[in-house]
């Protein structure tokens, strides 16, 4: 991580052809085969080996997308490596909650359409690297957080199937005039209890947590595109400027505008385009 300007790294492993096994300090390992996906949430250093035998190595540093072989052809691995930044600063409570690594198995993948069909775009035989891959990779890690998020059957961390929708909602419908009670209503429970389970599986309020989402959504149109600045309020489903101003400075130490002229510049589009990823 970065401790100068805040940024922090994912990595994801998505297994294209055979089986390897992913290690971590202080984890289990993960054994992956063909079409899994491993999380690194905060990018924790990690080994891999093409199979539960083989000695592992650091995986080498690399663009945003690349394609790396384990073992000998044929008999190894062949993976889809992605790295993503994000500011730590307002990053989503799910980042520090789930585990240093995870899996995501094929049948979750395929049984969703944008991360799937993001993975076979970024690995598609004799694609070359391409500007856009950073903004592709962000959003791999945005879709696998949430899938990470979605409810679990018995014995899993999510033990309130509700709070998986509503983590679900925030993620993606975060511009809604979101309350405490529509929140509970979509989880499908009463305001004290919905409240309560929120707090104990994610581990801030729901105000807090739709906060983050909304202020990390308005970073990244004031970095990446040229969205005029009094428009960000309302898209990120902030009715009132001051309120908005106060939440961004918060979270940030700076005003928006502030933030707009020193933040790291990823894509401008519209009017005020300036260069590409």
């Amino acid at each position: 991580m970065d401790t100068e300007t805040g940024t922090a790294r994912a990595v994801l492993h998505h297994v294209l052809a055979g089986t390897c096994r992913l290690s971590t300090a202080g984890a289990a390992a993960l054994d992956l085969a063909t079409g899994d996906l491993a999380l690194l949430p905060t990018g924790a250093r990690h080994r891999l080996a093409a199979g539960p035998d083989a000695s592992g190595t650091p995986p080498p540093a690399g663009p945003a997308a690349c394609l790396l072989e384990l073992g000998a052809p044929g008999t190894g691995a062949r993976l889809l490596t992605l790295r993503t930044g994000y500011d730590r600063r307002a990053a989503s409570p799910l980042v520090t909650a789930l585990p240093r690594a995870l899996r995501l198995d094929r049948a979750r993948v395929e049984a969703t359409p944008l991360l799937r069909d993001t993975l076979a775009l970024l690995a598609a035989p004799g694609r070359r690297p391409g500007p856009g891959d950073p903004l592709l990779a962000l959003r791999v890690l945005e879709t696998a957080l949430l899938l990470a998020a979605a409810p679990r059957p018995p014995g899993g961390p999510y033990p309130h199937p509700g709070i998986g929708r509503t983590l679900a909602a925030i993620e993606t419908r975060y511009a809604e005039p979101w309350t405490v009670v529509t929140l509970a209503r979509e989880a499908g429970m009463s305001r004290s209890a919905f409240t309560a389970a929120f707090r104990e599986t994610v581990g801030t309020s729901p105000a807090r947590h739709l906060t983050a989402r909304r202020i990390r959504e308005a970073a990244r149109l004031l970095a990446e595109t040229g969205l005029p600045q009094s428009a960000v309020p309302a898209r990120v489903g902030y009715r009132s400027r001051v309120g908005f101003h106060l939440a961004f400075r918060t979270t940030y130490g700076m005003t928006p505008g502030e933030y707009r002229a020193t933040a790291p510049r990823g894509a401008r589009t519209g009017p005020r385009a300036r260069r590409p990823i």
